[in-house]
C-alpha cells in the first residue's frame, strides 16, 4: 500500500506542486496588472498569432475549451481583446488584442520575468537550463509538446478571412480574479 511519502515523491505530484508555487511566482509579481498566467498566455499567444479563434488559442496555450472561454471572456470584460466577425463562417469569431493589450504586455514584461528567475532561483544557476530540458524532453516523449504551425495551420484553413468588423464587447471592464 502507498503511503503518503510515496506519494510526495512521485513525479507528477512534485510537478503540480511546482505548478503551484510558478503560479504563485507569477501572480506576486504580476499584482498590479490582475492577470493569471492563463490570461497572460493567451495575450502573448493573440498577439503573436492575431485573429484565430478560441479553439486555436486553447490548442496553443494548452487549455481545454471551457477554461479558454472563460479567460476569453475575462480578457473581452477588460477590454485587452476583441472579437473580430469572420466571414467564412459567422459562428466562429477571431480574437485579436487590443492596444490596451499591447500596453498591457508590454508594463508587465519585466515582473514576468521576475517571476520566472524567482522560480529557478531554487536551482543551482548550472542545473537551470539542464531542468527546463529535461521538462521539455519530458513533454515531447508524452506527446504533450505543442507545435503552433501544426495548429494554426489546421485551424487557418477551415476560417477563411476576416472582415476587420468588431464584434461587441461583453460587459465593463472588471479586474480578473
Amino acid at each position: 500500500m502507498a503511503s503518503i511519502a510515496d506519494i510526495h515523491s512521485r513525479p507528477g505530484f512534485m510537478l503540480k506542486r511546482l505548478h503551484q508555487v510558478a503560479t504563485a511566482l507569477f501572480i506576486e509579481e504580476c499584482r498590479p496588472w490582475h492577470m493569471t498566467p492563463s490570461q497572460y498566455q493567451a495575450l502573448v499567444a493573440l498577439a503573436e498569432h492575431a485573429d484565430i479563434d478560441q479553439i486555436a488559442l486553447g490548442r496553443l496555450i494548452g487549455q481545454d475549451r471551457s477554461t479558454i472561454s472563460l479567460v476569453v471572456r475575462l480578457l473581452l470584460d477588460r477590454g485587452l481583446v476583441l472579437r473580430v466577425v469572420n466571414t467564412a463562417d459567422k459562428r466562429r469569431m477571431r480574437l485579436t488584442v487590443t492596444d490596451e493589450g499591447q500596453a498591457l504586455l508590454r508594463a508587465m514584461q519585466a515582473a514576468v520575468q521576475r517571476a520566472q528567475a524567482r522560480f529557478l532561483e531554487a536551482l543551482p544557476a548550472s542545473q537551470r537550463d539542464l531542468f527546463v530540458h529535461l521538462l521539455a524532453t519530458a513533454m515531447t516523449a508524452h506527446g504533450a509538446s505543442i507545435e503552433p504551425d501544426e495548429v494554426l495551420g489546421a485551424r487557418r484553413a477551415a476560417m477563411g478571412t476576416v472582415t476587420g468588423t468588431p464584434a461587441r464587447r461583453r460587459g465593463h471592464p472588471r479586474p480578473a480574479p
